[in-house]
């Protein structure tokens, strides 16, 4: 249980006394005390009590908090998600309304953190639960240090921090299964614009048809953390034609009925008729599949890739063809450069593997090998 802070004035104020004291001596303490009209009185010093409280009335402060409404309307859904997630578990355990401090126990939450072996996926669940229960320890506790959960709750659950990005032959595998099940080019045109713009997932689910520009090869994205406003970014030609074609054939009929301005607003990838944005939940799912079917994905790195992945191969993939820096950042919506600076170590380490499998070098290497084998 996370313990209770000492109120600040009345440290500060036992400081400067302390301070007076030293320098005064306690007898000039005394006849100064004794000149207030109110003197105060000896009492028995009383720890402060520590509050119980429940984890439903935990959840609801969660949810009421400044710390919540302050969070964009995307991750607040994700939170409300995952906050499902985490009462399913602890009902299993525990029952409908046990004490918060049994489900903020290191060891309770390490369990359920391990319940899932994707390194994404602990650490989405970490990031949830640290905001949590830190939002929890400042409204009934006035602090909001973690202490050990820290090294449980980790933000990173992968010693492997580059990106992680998909080959040529990886994608031309992944789009052959993708058109293999034709869901009237859902997946397909879902695949391609990815590719074609490196948008993020979250970008790409709400992408409306009035957000395309043929003529200047743009879509407007909702950016990161900013719901309010709308920015352009480029797209391919080839992205852009497939895009373009899958809009056609789902909503023509729809152009053809519908006022132009409500036409504009349908989400283009839908799982309904445009009223509604596809998630990106079901855009992991079916790429989960996708990959799994994959033969040119090795089984242990099936659970390192996923829809992101194609932001990466959008960005290495775009230096390997001479793309600068500073493009490429102004390309993938980056606000500081240094975000994009991941990718160059990536690509250069695609590089340092490239030149070690050059014929050249691997003779070399074989010659060394034998003439320490024969010392």
């Amino acid at each position: 249980m996370p313990k209770v802070i000492s109120d600040t004035k009345f440290t500060e104020l036992k400081e400067q006394l302390n301070q007076l004291l030293c320098h005064y001596g306690p007898e000039k303490m005394r006849q100064v005390m004794e000149t207030f009209p109110v003197q105060a009185q000896s009492t028995p010093s009383i720890a402060p009590e520590v509050r119980e409280i429940s984890f439903l009335e935990a959840v609801a402060a969660f949810y009421q908090s400044s710390k919540f409404s302050g969070l964009s309307k995307a991750t607040q859904t994700t939170y409300r998600s995952e906050m499902k997630l985490f009462q399913q578990y602890v009902k299993e355990k525990f029952g409908d309304d046990p004490p918060f401090e049994k489900v903020s126990n290191g060891e309770f939450l390490s369990d359920y953190i391990k319940l899932n072996e994707d390194p994404n996926t602990k650490a989405k669940k970490s990031s949830f639960l640290r905001t949590f229960i830190k939002t929890i320890y400042k409204i009934f506790f006035g602090h909001q240090d973690l202490g050990d959960l820290k090294t449980i709750l980790r933000v990173r659950w992968s010693n492997d921090d580059a990106p992680k990005a998909f080959t040529k032959v990886q994608i031309a595998e992944i789009l052959q299964i993708a058109q293999s099940r034709n869901h009237d080019s859902l997946y397909t045109a879902i695949i391609w614009t990815f590719l074609g713009s490196g948008i993020r997932i979250n970008e790409l689910c709400h992408l409306r048809i009035g957000d395309i520009n043929p003529d200047t090869q743009t879509i407007k994205v909702t950016p990161k953390g900013a719901e309010n406003t709308k920015k352009a970014r480029k797209i391919n030609e080839l992205a852009l034609l497939m895009l373009t074609e899958y809009i056609e054939k789902k909503f023509s009929r729809a152009r053809e009925m519908m006022p132009d301005s409500d036409y504009q607003r349908l989400y283009i990838f839908s799982s309904t008729a445009g009223d509604k944005p596809i998630t990106s939940r079901a855009i992991q799912q079916f790429m989960k599949r996708i990959i799994c079917e994959s033969r040119s994905i090795k089984e242990e790195n099936k659970d390192r890739l996923g829809p992101h992945s194609f932001r990466h191969s959008f960005a290495v993939q775009g230096l390997e063809a001479g793309i600068d820096i500073y493009t490429l950042s102004k390309l993938l919506g980056h606000e500081s450069i240094d975000s994009t600076m991941k990718y160059l170590r990536l690509f250069d380490d695609q590089l340092r593997d490239a030149i070690n499998k050059h014929p050249f070098a691997q003779e070399i290497i074989q010659k060394i090998r034998e003439r320490l084998e024969n010392k």
